[in-house]
């Protein structure tokens, strides 16, 4: 599995190829600036359904954002996926 910071890694990369600054990435998907520099610093990892409406919102899979080389996985595989990262931030705690 990649490091736990490959979800942050990854929206950071997201961010800055829209050119937005964290308070105007945080504000498009609901989220302070804090949070977003949160996410990206590996500190927090966003809730799935944050993950999700990036994916929507600037047509990125959501395995991608999560670090996963192949993308055709389906939700419930991603959500699998997902949790697993989780279960590995709270060991690393």
């Amino acid at each position: 599995m990649k490091s736990i910071n490959a979800i942050g890694e990854s929206i950071m990369r997201v961010r800055k190829k829209n050119r937005l600054t964290q308070a105007q990435f945080g504000e498009l998907i609901g989220k302070s600036q804090s949070a977003v520099y949160s996410y990206e610093n590996g500190s927090v990892i966003p809730s799935f359904d944050t993950l999700v409406l990036i994916s929507q919102l600037f047509g990125v899979p959501v395995g991608q954002l999560m670090g996963l080389e192949w993308t055709a996985l389906s939700g419930k595989t991603l959500r699998e996926l997902y949790d697993m990262y989780i279960c590995e931030a709270e060991e690393d705690e």
